[in-house]
């Protein structure tokens, strides 16, 4: 039995949970922080592999400047110091016909660099920036709502209002004539296409992540988890690490409480979630699960990705290739999204290529380079990726491994075939087996119309003192996301608990 007195317990240890435990502990809330794997971070995590240290899935991040949203979050916990946030240039984004290389800046710089190439779409262009810096605007003003601009929602937010509903297709098709740029203005940190994408997501992502620049951490993406955790730490905050959930206890209808695995019981007042909604959900008493499963039914996960971990002595530097590469070889982002979703991959699939060494030398030994290719791929995959024979599961990752290593010496890394010191992968089933994330989802919900705003599930729960944080809610997924949850449901929760 667990004898010490917490004031919330926080199920599970990525960026949501994290936050919300160091935002929680600073207010002087006893915070106790459970999770199931070794380290914390969920996807935001970095891995060793002999002399070699992976980045798991993040590539970069953004809102990392002094003002931005994600650095004054960490500034608020006094993790800010902690973290060397490197730019990133130059960055280069290859499309079928044509390519952007992009020196310095944030998303303006991409859009004078997009008005470089289509001049005649210069007013589209322009409006589409006014578009996205009005929405912008309001989703910020939105997050510092006061009851006065709560009484006269239609009049400060109007755009909001008009645009709740809109996916980026029916903006790029109003705006734009070229195919080209509609593509270029669709290359995003996302798995929906434009017909089903939801355009204030698209404007949140541009004007709180993407519009400063982007960034990547010293140390590789886990040290920004760990960053979080010492000053939760620091806070008096407690961690138990290889430890997983498996009840919630509801005592008087309330959240009371969690039983671990092994049988021992943790008590609180106040117990947060950070794990997906499905999974929340079996932890609950049978009687209350069916109201939840109502909800949750109607949610629709993100794709997942398969992700490929090399390393390689070819002196990558010398051969001019930047950091981050995004190759395109499908110009139809529809009927690419249909071949996913029929749990098809393209022949030539959409890659997103990462050299971290390239900013921080020190996460290989010296004229080592570390690759990271992540392209997007459904669960289903050729029966769920053969995942009830091991033998079958072995066959088709080290398949579509040759396949993509193969593609990438073709087109981009030439000689990296016999030049491999190292090679590992990551798939669907091993993102769901370590996050726990439905079927491997790589950005929790999708971000669709349906599934943003007020549409996305609450902080709250039905059930009073149970929370959820977590790219599987408000306000959208990724790092600046998850860390904006936990703000938010931090706010929420500390209006019925009071700092100490």
């Amino acid at each position: 039995m667990g004898q010490k007195k917490y004031d919330g317990i926080i199920i599970g240890a990525g960026i949501g949970g994290l936050m919300t435990g160091a935002l929680l502990a600073r207010e002087g809330l006893r915070i106790l922080l459970i999770e199931k794997e070794d380290q914390p971070g969920g996807y935001v995590v970095s891995f060793k592999r002999g002399d070699y240290i992976f980045d798991a899935t993040g590539v970069f991040l953004g809102g990392c400047k002094e003002g931005e949203e994600f650095y004054e979050i960490l500034r608020r916990i006094g993790a800010h110091c902690m973290i060397e946030f490197l730019p990133i240039r130059p960055i280069q984004n290859i499309y079928p016909g044509f390519k952007i290389t992009l020196g310095d800046g944030g998303f303006d710089s991409y859009a004078e660099s997009l008005l470089a190439l289509f001049p005649e779409e210069e007013k589209g262009l322009r409006s589409y920036l006014a578009l996205v810096q009005k929405i912008g605007n309001e989703v910020k003003a939105y997050s510092e709502m006061t009851f006065h601009r709560k009484l006269l929602f239609p009049f400060y937010f109007p755009h909001l209002i008009r645009y709740h509903r809109t996916t980026h297709q029916c903006v790029l098709d109003r705006l734009f004539r070229a195919g080209e740029i509609k593509m270029a203005l669709h290359s995003l940190p996302v798995t929906d296409p434009p017909s089903r994408l939801s355009f204030l997501f698209v404007a949140t992502l541009i004007s709180k992540a993407l519009r400063g620049g982007v960034f990547y951490p010293k140390g590789g993406m886990g040290h920004i988890s760990k960053a979080i955790l010492h000053s939760f730490l620091q806070f008096g905050g407690e961690v138990l690490f290889r430890k997983r959930v498996e009840k919630i206890m509801i005592k008087e209808r309330r959240a009371q409480g969690v039983w671990t695995e092994d049988g021992e019981l943790f008590e609180a007042p106040l117990v947060i979630s950070n794990v997906n909604p499905y999974l929340m959900v079996k932890m609950l008493p049978q009687e209350l699960q069916t109201p939840f499963y109502r909800k949750i039914h109607r949610l629709e996960p993100s794709l997942s990705c398969f992700i490929l971990y090399l390393a390689t002595d070819l002196n990558l530097k010398e051969m001019g290739i930047p950091y981050f590469t995004y190759l395109r070889s499908c110009s139809n982002l529809e009927e690419e999204d249909r071949m996913l979703r029929r749990g098809e991959l393209p022949q030539t699939p959409t890659i997103s290529l990462s050299i971290p060494t390239l900013l921080d030398p020190s996460l290989a030994p010296p004229g080592h380079h570390l690759i990271k290719a992540l392209l997007i791929a459904p669960y289903s995959y050729q029966g769920e990726w053969g995942k009830k024979d091991p033998a079958n599961y072995y066959r088709i990752k080290e398949e579509l491994m040759k396949k993509v290593i193969s593609y990438l010496d073709s087109k981009w890394i030439s000689g990296l075939k016999d030049r491999l010191l190292y090679k590992e992968a990551a798939t669907p089933i091993t993102l769901e087996r370590y996050t726990g994330n439905q079927w491997g989802a790589m950005y929790g919900l999708s971000s669709t119309p349906q599934q943003m705003g007020r549409r996305r599930p609450p902080h709250h729960t039905p059930i009073p003192a149970l929370f959820q944080v977590g790219h599987y809610t408000r306000p959208s997924h990724g790092i600046v996301g998850a860390s904006l949850s936990a703000l938010f449901a931090t706010r929420q929760i500390l209006k019925r608990w009071p700092s100490k």
